[in-house]
């Protein structure tokens, strides 16, 4: 293999730069250096050996060359600076998020939706470790040591109409909270339903609390993913 450009997404963004954008190809881990429109990326990530997040610098307006090292990798004009605009902005909905639950084989996945979602919050929490020192003039600095993950969702439970079963991917996490280890492991995915850049997959342990209630109150169960290792980004596949 050899490093390579396939695209890059979203493949625009503001002259101002410090925006975020996946690079895809292949043998992203060996990347050493970016430069977009001849000016160096201070910060690029290998999420994968297929993807790789880099923050654009400023730029002027146009299509751009965004070029890889080492081996002056080039995607000719696949980047494209635009002048920023004060545009119209509107809210996003909490409901934009899809979950998935892999109820196929790691190598052979088969992702089914869990449907009936009444609430659904991701969560990334960062570790911080004091790395302050005598240089730094009194200010206290940290540094981020450690990332973990979790989703916790609420679903109301429902049956099918002709079948009387419980939605699938429901009983597939269902299934897991009862299981230790690997067994009582779910592979997930989770992502913005609208094709936005958030989406990400990852393995957690599942925790299954139904919320009980009154005659008047519908069944609902609170479930809690946490992550066990990393949070993947993904390409959405909602694109």
């Amino acid at each position: 293999m050899a490093i390579t450009i396939t695209g890059i997404t979203p493949a625009t963004g503001p002259t101002t730069g410090g925006t975020s954008h996946l690079i895809t190809g292949t043998d992203m881990h060996l990347v050493t250096g970016v430069t977009v429109g001849g000016t160096a990326v201070q910060g690029f990530e290998d999420l994968s050996p297929t993807l790789l997040r880099i923050v654009t610098p400023p730029g002027t307006v146009g299509a751009k060359d965004v070029v890889l090292a080492p081996g002056a990798i080039t995607g000719t004009g696949i980047f494209t600076y635009a002048a920023p605009t004060e545009e119209q902005l509107t809210s996003t909905l909490a409901r934009r998020w899809i979950l998935e639950v892999n109820t196929g084989t790691v190598s052979s996945p088969v992702w089914t939706r869990v449907r009936a979602i009444g609430e659904l919050k991701p969560t990334q929490e960062n570790n911080m470790e004091d790395d302050s020192d005598y240089d730094s003039d009194g200010w206290a600095s940290n540094t981020k040591t450690q990332m973990s993950w979790e989703i916790e969702t609420k679903i109301l439970r429902k049956k099918g109409v002709e079948s009387g079963n419980h939605d699938p991917g429901q009983e597939a996490l269902r299934a897991k909270a009862d299981q230790f280890g690997a067994a009582g492991t779910a592979h997930v995915r989770w992502y913005d339903r609208e094709g936005g850049p958030e989406a990400y997959q990852g393995f957690g342990s599942v925790s299954w609390e139904p919320e009980g209630g009154d005659a008047k109150d519908l069944e609902a169960v609170t479930v809690k993913i946490t992550g066990n290792g990393k949070r993947t980004v993904i390409t959405n596949p909602a694109i």
